[in-house]
């Protein structure tokens, strides 16, 4: 017979049964030591709170609202997954994350001393850790915060969806800011440009052409008359005011026309000012807000049960390998057995 009782894996059942008081002990003990270790006392539980929204589309409210052009996209409608990559981005962003810091004195929430050497990167850390932003399967962004007061989780969720217009109005402000500086003076000089060719033209008509065609026609045909008339004197003043008309006709010709195309150019530069201006003055939503954030009611963390039911996994199956190991030595005679 052999007398090596190596153990076997064909009979872990009946290994089990062998050690079962051990193993039901070890179970028990390890349950007891999860429950205490997970209450209140030594893990401290944080509640979750979530704010939904859908992206609106990237277009601008000025042309939507005063000047639809042909195949602009609708002020009204939601956004598309770009828009809402965009936002993801935005949630994530600095400006963000340090407007909620500061507005919330996260710091002295998070119990995080102030001279610490690490004081920023700490609160960061515990910032991201409890702030999490995602895009669901129908499209939406979700904003969740975790704290450990639900009236703050709720708070922070609905101020960090409130900044995303604030800080995306505040980027564009700049661009707008900068298309309107751009339009006004285009505006003001187009403006100057027909004011300096009005005073030219005024300067033509005082030297006696202010209709170039209609004046010449007018004394071609009473040239002809007072020359079949033999009028010598009139004929001598028509021929002088005709001379003067040749000089400045075409001046007044080119002034009259360039005033015309610049006054039709005046209209699209006084159009494009007034857009820049509503984009600049207007304040735009980025979002449409589905569930606002409210405070739970219960805790997501720390899931007790299952603490409870993995640590009595664990420490049953560390318990089977530890008695196993002795089991083992036990066979081999480097233990003794109580039984013998």
């Amino acid at each position: 017979m052999d007398t090596q009782k190596d153990f076997d894996s064909t009979n872990i059942f009946m290994f089990i049964i062998r050690w079962w008081k051990h193993l039901g002990i070890i179970c028990l003990i390890a349950a007891i030591v999860a429950s205490i270790f997970s209450a209140p006392l030594f893990i401290t539980p944080k509640y979750q709170s979530a704010v939904t929204m859908f992206p609106s589309q990237s277009v601008s409210l000025s042309r939507s609202v005063l000047g639809v052009a042909a195949g602009q996209k609708d002020f009204l409608q939601y956004g598309d997954i770009d828009d809402a990559e965009r936002l993801l981005q935005i949630l994530g962003s600095g400006a963000i994350r340090e407007r909620i810091i500061e507005r919330f004195n996260l710091i002295d929430h998070y119990e995080i001393p102030w001279d610490s050497p690490y004081l920023y990167t700490q609160v960061n850390r515990q910032y991201q850790s409890s702030v999490s932003s995602r895009r669901t399967e129908f499209g939406a962004v979700e904003v969740s915060v975790r704290d450990k007061d639900p009236e703050m989780a709720a708070n922070i969720a609905n101020e960090i969806a409130a900044l995303i217009d604030t800080v995306q109005n505040e980027m564009r402000y700049e661009r707008a800011l900068l298309a309107y500086q751009t339009a006004k003076n285009q505006y003001n000089n187009i403006q100057e440009e027909i004011k300096k060719s009005e005073d030219s033209l005024r300067e033509v008509m005082e030297k006696g052409v202010y209709d170039y065609e209609g004046q010449t026609a007018m004394l071609y045909k009473q040239l002809a008359k007072d020359i079949s008339s033999g009028n010598t004197a009139g004929v001598n003043a028509l021929q002088e005011r005709l001379r003067a008309i040749g000089s400045h006709g075409g001046s007044f010709m080119h002034l009259t026309n360039y005033i015309i195309e610049s006054s039709e150019n005046l209209a699209t530069a006084h159009r494009r000012l007034q857009e820049a201006k509503a984009d600049k003055e207007s304040f735009v939503s980025f979002k449409f807000i589905i569930d606002e954030a409210h405070p739970s009611e219960r805790k997501v963390y720390p899931v007790r049960w299952l603490i409870v039911v993995l640590s009595t996994f664990g420490a049953g199956f560390l318990g089977v390998v530890i008695l196993m190991i002795y089991n083992n030595l036990e066979n081999k005679g480097i233990i003794k057995s109580k039984n013998k």
